[in-house]
């Protein structure tokens, strides 16, 4: 895979690491759950449980890294579209965690509600090149207390592609559990679904998600652990420092999980960034694009596959700020050498669903591959050959070898000469509208399903 030389280095990646140490040992972290503390105290660590404090020692540190496994298996419903990151190429998901959605028809804004989260995994399981499915938006409309396993049992009817979400407490785990077992058809659990364990900055965890991700590790469920440390705000303002609280962050949580079940696989996240001092906003700015790529080495240094961003926008609509935002993020992952690339779908700083966003993603990661694409130079492809026989002078249009690569082998222009592009975009949309249908499920499966959503609703509710 192409990629550029590394953004910092060797002895820089080791002085960020043996820093990580002496902050986890010395400085420790705040867990927010006893359920942690219990594991970890296990493994020899001190902790006190009036703080939900733990101090974790370099040597447990070291032994966590070598026990979590490079190349991660991504399991889906339809096996063959499995995904392994192991190194050899990017994958690339949807966006997560929106709020609100771009109106089909009007173009209004509106609070995404269950119909919205339809249409987006309907998108997901029909573009190509979406191969992670994340929750990209709530439905607003769901119950709180049912909303997690909701949002797992659409995806899991609408998409037989690897979903991705995060749980909020460890209750919702047996649900989500059998709504495996269910679409699967299998007595045994087989994970087709990761998880984001977010970190809060600085150097704390959310409770209730670590202890969620606590049991799915037993059953070696993939965790992303992704922390968001805002430079200037949650983190030092240098991103230096940023980079520093990241990793410390990171190495809580990978070390947590191989306490629990040594092996589990673990994707190194990295979404950090800027506090913008002008507004107090979520920042982004053209710096903290490089972060990610420092970061990515950390991840390497570590032996982990690793998730940069791509394809976010702080833009509110498709238009010249979505394209070199998206455009620049999404090569340097590829530059980088990103195994999975963040996110296909939303506008305006990964809070608003649009779907023609969507189809223009899938566009963009089209050309871009086109774009670094090997160049075949075998003796075939280099035509001396032909090259000899029309000799000086003449033209190549009418030879049989123009024809049987332009084929086999052709990149059409996109977008086609005098087509305008955002009409173009949307009539594509429509087509995935009225004619993608869900890969089926077997029959009495949704009664199942529909079983266990009416359970979890009467059980969780609060």
């Amino acid at each position: 895979m192409l990629s550029m030389q590394p953004a910092i280095s060797e002895k820089d990646v080791q002085r960020i690491h043996a820093h990580s140490l002496d902050v986890l040992q010395n400085v420790g972290i705040d867990y927010k759950t006893p359920k942690a503390l219990e594991v970890l105290e296990e493994k020899g660590c001190t902790v006190d449980y009036s703080r939900n404090w733990a101090s974790i020692p370099p040597d447990l540190v070291e032994w966590a890294i070598s026990q979590a496994p490079r190349n991660v298996l991504l399991g889906a419903r339809d096996q063959n579209r499995d995904i392994l990151l192991d190194g050899t190429r990017p994958y690339h998901t949807t966006d997560s965690q929106g709020t609100q959605a771009v109106d089909f028809e009007t173009g209004i804004i509106h609070d995404s509600r269950a119909k919205d989260l339809q249409m987006m995994l309907l998108f997901a399981d029909a573009l190509e090149k979406v191969d992670i499915v994340n929750i990209s938006v709530s439905a607003s409309d769901i119950p709180a207390h049912l909303r997690t396993i909701y949002h797992f049992a659409q995806a899991f009817t609408l998409t037989s592609k690897h979903v991705r979400t995060g749980v909020l407490n460890a209750q919702q785990v047996p649900y989500i559990i059998e709504l495996v077992k269910a679409v699967t058809g299998m007595d045994t659990f087989r994970p087709i679904f990761s998880v984001v364990d977010c970190t809060i900055s600085p150097l704390m965890h959310d409770g209730p998600m670590t202890e969620a991700c606590i049991e799915l590790a037993k059953l070696n469920v993939p965790i992303m652990v992704f922390p968001m440390p805002l430079a200037g705000g949650t983190s030092p303002v240098t991103l230096g420092g940023t980079m520093l609280v990241h990793n410390i962050e990171f190495l809580s949580g990978l070390v947590l999980f191989q306490c629990v079940n040594p092996g589990t696989p673990i994707i190194y996240g990295s979404e950090a960034s800027q506090l913008d001092m002008q507004t107090g906003r979520y920042g982004g700015s053209a710096d903290g694009y490089g972060v990610s790529t420092a970061l990515l080495n950390l991840a390497r240094y570590y032996n982990l596959p690793a998730n940069l961003r791509g394809l976010s926008t702080k833009s509110k609509q498709i238009d010249a700020q979505y394209g070199y935002e998206a455009m620049a993020g999404t090569m340097l992952s590829y530059l980088s050498g990103a195994d999975e690339i963040y996110s296909v779908g939303l506008l305006g700083e990964a809070q608003i669903l649009s779907l023609d966003k969507m189809v223009f993603d899938n566009h963009l990661i089209h050309q871009i591959e086109a774009m670094l694409k090997r160049i075949n130079l075998d003796e075939e492809h280099l035509q001396v050959d032909l090259i000899k026989r029309v000799g000086i002078g003449g033209e190549y249009l009418t030879q049989r070898e123009t024809l049987k690569y332009t084929r086999s082998e052709y990149v059409p222009i996109w977008p086609p000469h005098n087509k305008r592009l955002l009409e173009l975009i949307h009539n594509e949309a429509r087509d995935i509208i009225e004619k993608h249908s869900a890969p089926p499920l077997p029959n009495g499966v949704l009664e199942k399903i529909n079983h266990i959503l009416k359970d979890a609703d009467q059980s969780l509710i609060s």
